[in-house]
């Protein structure tokens, strides 16, 4: 459970630092940078409950008979993604909240976990462009 822990407050600490990172060179380029923030803002801690809440989701199925699980994950599915389509809404009719900062806050998340998890695999690109013939 320690490393599952971790890991969570890793792919957390880095999620923030590239949404600072994005907030920062965004304030720059959009105006009024304010709600641009907000949307951001938004979307970063909507993305981090979704991956809180399939934490919790799978944690929870492993123990599960596995029809008894498919009902339960699809359900907690349709869950967290009325909750993105929910935020998604808000951020389109708020003036206060931008809808492009919502998105990038929004996909950050899995932007960290690609390269956390994709692109720091050293193997990962030799496999790519490795022929059918070298195996």
């Amino acid at each position: 459970m320690q490393d599952i822990s971790q890991t969570q407050k890793e792919i957390a600490k880095h999620v923030v630092f590239f949404n600072l990172a994005a907030g920062l060179i965004g304030s720059f380029v959009i105006r009024p940078a304010m709600p641009y923030l907000t949307g951001i803002l938004f979307g970063a801690l909507i993305s981090l409950l979704n991956f809180r809440l399939l934490y919790l989701t799978l944690d929870r199925a492993v123990t599960m008979s596995p029809g008894k699980a498919q009902k339960y994950v699809t359900f907690r599915y349709m869950i967290r993604y009325a909750l993105t389509a929910a935020v998604l809404l808000v951020s389109l009719k708020s003036t206060d909240i931008n809808a492009l900062g919502t998105v990038i806050g929004l996909l950050m998340i899995k932007l960290v976990i690609l390269k956390q998890n994709l692109f720091n695999d050293p193997t990962y690109f030799k496999n790519i462009f490795k022929g059918k013939e070298e195996k």
